[in-house]
C-alpha cells in the first residue's frame, strides 16, 4: 500500500509541476445552477450557553450520494472567503468550483465572525471554537438523509487550518482533510509583538488594518487589485482569544496534536505565502506520521488568501483530483 502510494505522490508531482490540469474536473464559471441553502446549527460551550452556528450549504443538483466538505476559513474572514463573488468577469468561489464537482459544500461562519454568534472575543478560544466545529459535524450529519455525507472532508484555511487539525486529532470526524497557508514546522514570521500587541490592545473583537492583510495575506503580483480591495472591504473582526491562542501556536507549533490524525491529508503552501511559505513543504510531510497518505503540495506564484490569487484554479483543481485518489 505505501509502495503505491509513493507513486502516487510521484505522478502527481510529475503532472503538477507540468501545469496539468486534472481532465474531467467541471470547469470555472457557470454557477447559476448551483443551490445555495442557510442552516443554522445550535453548539454548546463549556460556559453551559447555547450559540448559533451559520453555515452556506453549496450543492448541485441532488445531496444523496454526496460527500460533503466542510469549509473553515481564516482569520478576518468567514464564508465569503470560500464564496468570492466573480471579479472582472473572473470566477473565485471554491465552494460553487466544488459543488459541480458533485460535493455538497457547507461552508462556515465560525463562531465570532459573520451571521454566526458572537460570544466573548476572549471566552472564543481555539478549544472554543473546536469544539463548536465538531458539534456542528455531529449535528449534520444526524440531520442528513441515508446515504448523505457518508463520507466527509475537513477543508481549512490558516487558522481554520488549526482549528479543523485540532478537530480531527480529538474527534477523527473526516474521512480526509485538506489544509491551505498552515505550518505545523516552526519558521520564522514576517511580524512579531511590534504588530501583534497593538492588534491585541483592541479590544474582545480585533480588526486587522487593510495594509496589514494585504501584506500578510497577498501576493500582489499575481492577484488583481480589484480583488484585493474587495477581499480588505469584506475583512471580518476576530475574537481575540483566538489570535491570542493563533499567535501562542505560531511561535511554538510543539503542541498541535497533528500525529494524531490518521486520515490522508493534503497541505498547500504557497511560494509567496508571507505566513506559511511553501519553501518549508519537506519539513511538513513529516508532522503526520500517522497519515496513510501525505501530499504537500508546493503551488507556484501564490500568496497567502489561495482564493483571492490568479493561480487559484491550480490549488481548486488538485484539490478535487486528490480526493479522487483518496475517497473514490
Amino acid at each position: 500500500m505505501k509502495k503505491m502510494l509513493r507513486w502516487v505522490v510521484m505522478w502527481m508531482a510529475l503532472l503538477l509541476g507540468g501545469g496539468w490540469a486534472s481532465p474531467g474536473l467541471a470547469e470555472a464559471g457557470g454557477g447559476q445552477d448551483i443551490t445555495v441553502e442557510r442552516r443554522t446549527y445550535p453548539v454548546t460551550l463549556s460556559d453551559g450557553k447555547t450559540y448559533q452556528v451559520v453555515g452556506y450549504l453549496y450543492y448541485q443538483g441532488t445531496l444523496k450520494n454526496r460527500p460533503v466538505q466542510v469549509l473553515v476559513h481564516g482569520i478576518t474572514y468567514n464564508h465569503g472567503y470560500w464564496d468570492l463573488p466573480d471579479i472582472n468577469h473572473e470566477e473565485y468561489s471554491y465552494a460553487r468550483f466544488m459543488a459541480r464537482q458533485q460535493y455538497a459544500v457547507l461552508a462556515l461562519d465560525l463562531l465570532g465572525y459573520g451571521e454566526s454568534s458572537r460570544p466573548n472575543g476572549d471566552f472564543l478560544n481555539l478549544a472554543e471554537s473546536v469544539s463548536a466545529l465538531h458539534q456542528v459535524v455531529v449535528r449534520l450529519r444526524a440531520q442528513a438523509e441515508r446515504h448523505t455525507f457518508e463520507k466527509l472532508v475537513y477543508v481549512g484555511h490558516s487558522n481554520g487550518a488549526l482549528i479543523t487539525t485540532y478537530a480531527q486529532a480529538l474527534h477523527h470526524d473526516a474521512q480526509a482533510v485538506v489544509l491551505t497557508g498552515w505550518l505545523n514546522t516552526f519558521h520564522e514570521l514576517p511580524v512579531g509583538d511590534e504588530v501583534f500587541g497593538p492588534l491585541l490592545e483592541q479590544g474582545p473583537y480585533v480588526t486587522v488594518p487593510a495594509e496589514l492583510r494585504t501584506g500578510l495575506f497577498f501576493d500582489v503580483a499575481h492577484a488583481d487589485p480589484a480583488v484585493i480591495a474587495y477581499d480588505n472591504s469584506v475583512a471580518d473582526t476576530t475574537p481575540r482569544g483566538q489570535l491570542i491562542d493563533l499567535f501562542t501556536l505560531l511561535a511554538n507549533p510543539e503542541p498541535i496534536p497533528s500525529e494524531n490524525i490518521t486520515v490522508p491529508v493534503l497541505v498547500q503552501l504557497g511560494q509567496f505565502d508571507a505566513v506559511a511559505p511553501a519553501a518549508f513543504a519537506r519539513q511538513e510531510a513529516q508532522a503526520y506520521p500517522r497519515s496513510p497518505f501525505v501530499f504537500v503540495d508546493a503551488i507556484p506564484n501564490i500568496g497567502h488568501a489561495v482564493n483571492g490569487h490568479a493561480n487559484r484554479l491550480r490549488s481548486w483543481a488538485t484539490i478535487a483530483f486528490w480526493l479522487r485518489l483518496v475517497m473514490p
